[in-house]
């Protein structure tokens, strides 16, 4: 190779090198003209248009009657292979089933509760001169943003990775056409990988989903292409049933171990019928049973009865599994698992774990601000008010109240210590800073006050070594500063 010359003036650019390595490999197509990768759309731009798609018929859902079937290891793996190729019918009723279980469903709700139950604040476009979408926005917000459908919505997006739904546009008021949500189960929809698109099967037909044309709602936090590789099913499925089958060996072992044998003693030479009288009472025993067995000379001649429990203490390894299985879920879910198992950890343990827990919920909170902007909110000023532009940004508050004592205790203080040093004359390096620092909280200092330190001149004396200010020196060398302890 060192012996090769190499071509002269082919490879100057970082494009030539990019491009004589793709002709190793031949040409690209160009992906404009494949369908499944168009530049960026805007499918509300044109409120006609957008009008035309919001009042198309809903799609209809095929009926999702199933029967219960019984969930072993095979076929959990089974579905969740058909997840990884993109086919969620199986997939989908594993969802159902995983939402049966306690403690997913407990907390999967604290996470959906927590973020759908923080306040609401809307933000005005800047476009939005009179504030006509914003105010029609807010008004109708108890029914766009209804609690819900946007419940399943979010509570299938955390185990799914994604979630879809249909628009369904209130058309009562001419002037204003209000969306409401329509989760649609993924059991009916599959993801077809030439056309990089989730198809809907309904009973219309297949129909591909297009996210923000003001029909379909695609909620995908992870990202549309392979996003449900991210979803908590893959993670909850291995829990979820190993959590099961020791429930159900749990309780199989208590009934041998948590309810004594009645053992009954009869003669050796006792007949038949005294046998069976014997037995007959040992079966009838009640709550509150008592009796009277003749008795012999001896002990073996004598009828008896006594209750024989088991003393097997293995039962331990039961609860050891199921909670471990317990901290497996919660940890998929919630990201830590120290606010839910109370008895552990120190103070400063528990607040670490509590700040995972809330960047969790706070990235809950921007993906679905950004599809209620982008798939809800556009669509909704485009038909309504003539221009997507005009949409208002709909957020969700979830800063904890601890935070808020915190920013107030910083604020305290902080204009404390700056009262102060004003007031023992020092001077502000950098008053932007200050102010800069001040908007963080929400208000603006004023210019009274603040002046700021000017820097002293260029070869002006300063330290303990300088000359005293107004003094010459009589000669070269000579200081006119005094030796220290000379009087004035």
């Amino acid at each position: 190779m060192s012996n090769m010359a190499r071509p002269v003036g082919e490879w100057d650019t970082p494009w030539a090198v990019q491009k004589a390595a793709q002709d190793q490999i031949g040409g690209p197509v160009d992906p404009m003209k494949d369908v499944a990768f168009p530049p960026p759309l805007e499918f509300v731009a044109d409120p006609k248009l957008a009008r035309e798609v919001a009042q198309s018929a809903t799609y209809r859902e095929i009926p999702l009657i199933t029967l219960p079937q019984s969930w072993t290891v095979a076929a959990i793996r089974n579905a969740l292979g058909s997840l990884i190729v993109g086919v969620f019918e199986q997939p989908g009723y594993l969802c159902d089933v995983l939402l049966g279980d306690d403690r997913i469903q407990a907390t999967i709700g604290s996470r959906v509760g927590g973020l759908l139950g923080a306040p609401v604040k809307f933000t005005r476009a800047e476009e939005d001169g009179d504030g006509a979408c914003y105010d029609a926005w807010r008004k109708n917000w108890h029914r766009i943003g209804a609690e819900a459908p946007w419940s399943t919505f979010l509570t299938y997006t955390h185990l799914a990775g994604f979630q879809s739904g249909q628009l369904g546009w209130d058309t009562t008021n001419a002037e204003l056409w209000v969306p409401c949500l329509q989760p649609e189960h993924m059991a009916f929809e599959y993801y077809h990988w030439p056309l990089r698109r989730y198809i809907f099967v309904s009973l219309d037909g297949q129909v591909a989903i297009e996210g923000g044309n003001a029909k379909w709602v695609l909620h995908a936090p992870h990202g549309e292409y392979r996003g449900w590789m991210r979803g908590a099913m893959r993670a909850l499925a291995q829990p979820w049933i190993m959590r099961h089958y020791a429930l159900r060996d749990w309780a199989r072992f208590n009934e041998i171990h948590g309810i004594p044998t009645r053992v009954g003693k009869v003669p050796a030479a006792a007949d038949a019928k005294a046998r069976v009288w014997m037995n007959t009472q040992i079966n009838n025993i009640g709550a509150s049973a008592s009796m009277i067995l003749p008795q012999g000379v001896d002990e073996q001649n004598s009828y008896g009865f006594e209750l024989v429990e088991a003393e097997a203490g293995e039962w331990e390894s039961f609860k050891a599994e199921i909670d471990q299985c317990d901290m497996q879920i919660v940890l998929t879910l919630l990201y830590q698992n120290l606010t839910t198992e109370v008895q552990e950890g120190s103070f400063a343990a528990a607040r670490v774990h509590a700040a995972v827990r809330q960047a969790a919920l706070k990235a809950d909170a921007r993906a679905l601000s950004h599809t209620i902007y982008n798939q809800v909110a556009r669509p909704f000023a485009s038909i309504n008010f003539g221009s997507p532009d005009l949409a208002p940004m709909t957020e969700w508050d979830v800063t904890p109240d601890e935070d808020y004592n915190a920013r107030a205790d910083v604020l305290v203080k902080w204009t404390n210590a700056l009262k102060a040093l004003k007031d023992a004359g020092f001077k502000f390096i950098d008053k932007k800073a200050l102010k800069e620092f001040a908007a963080t909280f929400g208000f603006m200092l004023p210019d009274d006050g603040l002046e700021e330190h000017e820097e002293p001149e260029v070869g002006a004396g300063g330290g303990p070594n300088a000359e005293p200010r107004g003094t010459k020196p009589t000669s070269p060398g000579e200081s006119q500063r005094k030796p220290a302890g000379d009087g004035e």
